[in-house]
């Protein structure tokens, strides 16, 4: 026992104070992210859309994160993290509470899309500065570090909307969000100087790969190609499994909710020490093939003819293991291979494709759903990451040395 103490507590040594300041900003940012999860729930019972609509409705969150990924990416590299992290936290965060004044789809479409770009203008100034401030042996860690204060964030926030969402309605979701992303910003202005980043930022500011630029880099385009397929698979998580889990499996919102906050501490507790283990043991790629398998199962796993507690459950487990392994090393990859001049640029990109996956998932996911029923769904949703396995091996034979 003492041992397995041991060697969880070691995960975490190595990482700078300026890392752990930014996991927490993610933690309080992250505390109150309530409406994304409920956002098609609350196109459907609040607004009275039809499935279709709310999967534009949600489609529309990842538009805006595509442009302001994109954005983040460009004003990082030309201003710094620090000023562009904030301000999209600030001006993010009062969006986001103003979203529950608008009720026609049209414009609630577009008040979301201009709110997710700025919100999500975060991004690439958030993992620039990972960068900045930690050594290139201690990255992964460091991602898994800001990945564990998301996922116990991810465990508060949801449960309470789910709460929330049953008891007083859906308005408080909106206002609780974003008052978090507000004080998100206001702990990183008090807690890291400028003068901190500017410092770091000179002492990193010699590269030896002036080069290579990022729309050069065809390795790079194909590995985040693949790389997005499986996250629209995994991203079904937040539009059609919360549908399934109320129209098949006849859950309410707050036991979606629950199942939300389950799923962000399995993250949490188990992250950390299975990225040091596997990081010491395998190749990237290998954790990445081994992570989109499990997502893949776990998606099958919703059609076996169980309780719907056992289901839930299984898909949970299957998926929260599967993000665990994946998502940490693909970030990791994509950050270190990006020269220090172009970390904005190239992290930019990679926020740009989670955020197309958060366009392509609910859309495809929806139309599924109503096209071919559920059962069909998780099946062909199940195919594409398992289609990921043999693009992850040609893009490892092609990648070089890896250093994550």
């Amino acid at each position: 026992m003492k041992s397995l103490i041991s060697f969880y507590t070691r995960s975490f040594e190595g990482l700078s104070r300026e890392v752990w300041i930014l996991a927490v900003v993610i933690l309080i940012n992250r505390s109150g992210m309530m409406v994304l999860p409920f956002l098609a729930l609350y196109s459907t019972n609040e607004l009275g859309f039809d499935f279709a609509q709310a999967g534009i409705v949600t489609g529309m969150y990842g538009a805006g994160s595509l442009v302001g990924s994109w954005l983040g990416g460009v004003l990082t590299d030309r201003i710094g993290f620090y000023r562009v992290l904030s301000w999209s936290l600030i001006i993010g965060g009062l969006g986001m509470a103003s979203l529950f004044l608008y009720h026609d789809f049209y414009v609630l479409c577009g008040a979301i899309f201009i709110t997710s770009t700025i919100s999500d203008a975060s991004r690439p100034p958030l993992m620039a500065a990972v960068s900045l401030f930690s050594k290139p042996e201690n990255q992964t860690r460091a991602i898994s570090l800001i990945r564990m204060a998301i996922n116990l964030g991810i465990s508060v926030g949801p449960a309470l909307a789910g709460f929330l969402a049953g008891s007083v309605g859906y308005t408080w979701l909106f206002i609780l969000d974003g008052f978090t992303c507000m004080s998100a910003a206001i702990f990183l202005i008090l807690m890291l100087s400028p003068h901190q980043k500017k410092r770091r930022m000179e002492q990193q500011s010699t590269d030896k790969s002036h080069n290579k630029t990022v729309l050069s880099d065809h390795i790079y385009f194909l590995f985040l190609v693949v790389t997005g397929i499986n996250i629209v698979a995994f991203i079904q998580i937040l539009s059609t499994v919360p549908l399934y889990f109320q129209e098949g499996l006849a859950m309410t919102e707050a036991q979606i909710g629950i199942f939300f906050t389950f799923n962000g501490l399995m993250v949490f507790f188990f992250e950390m020490p299975l990225v040091a283990f596997s990081q010491k043991r395998w190749n990237p790629f290998n954790s990445m093939i081994f992570g989109a398998i499990l997502i893949g199962l776990g998606h099958l796993f919703l059609n076996l003819p169980l309780h719907w507690l056992v289901i839930v459950s299984g898909y949970n487990i299957l998926v929260s293991f599967g993000e665990i392994i994946n998502f940490p090393f693909g970030n990791s990859l994509a950050l270190s291979r990006a020269p220090s001049h172009q970390k904005g640029k190239y992290m930019g990109l990679w926020a740009m494709m989670f955020s197309s996956s958060f366009i392509l998932a609910p859309i495809l996911g929806t139309r599924l759903v109503e096209g071919v029923g559920f059962f069909s769904t998780w099946l062909i949703i199940a195919g594409l990451s398992f289609l990921m396995v043999p693009g992850f091996l040609w893009i490892k034979g092609k990648w070089g040395s890896v250093t994550t």
